[in-house]
């Protein structure tokens, strides 16, 4: 294991470890039930603007927001790794041709 991935994984338990952090004092200042939100931010953006909410085209429920973002992390995953290349012009000189 060379140095960058020591620190590579270092950094990831430190992010992991802060996030449970996070966690963990959330639930214990009793904040469960966050059900709703949306709509409040609907309803408090709605007042600034002096407008009455309305509904989105398409709702989806809360497996299907997991879902959807994934699904776009994945393709997003897959769209910059297949432009990476292309975009930062690093070639790869595996599996080229060179004979010795």
């Amino acid at each position: 294991m060379d140095k960058f991935e020591k620190t590579a994984l270092l950094a990831c338990a430190v992010m992991a470890g802060i996030i449970l952090i996070f966690f963990y004092a959330g639930t214990a200042l009793g904040h469960h039930d966050l059900s709703g939100s949306d709509d409040k931010v609907t309803e408090t953006a709605a007042e600034a603007g002096n407008k009455t909410p309305h509904s989105s085209l398409y709702e989806l429920d809360q497996n299907g927001e997991y879902v959807g973002f994934a699904s776009i992390g994945i393709a997003g995953g897959f769209f910059v790794g297949y432009i990476w290349n292309i975009t930062f012009g690093e070639e790869s000189t595996k599996g080229v041709g060179t004979r010795g």
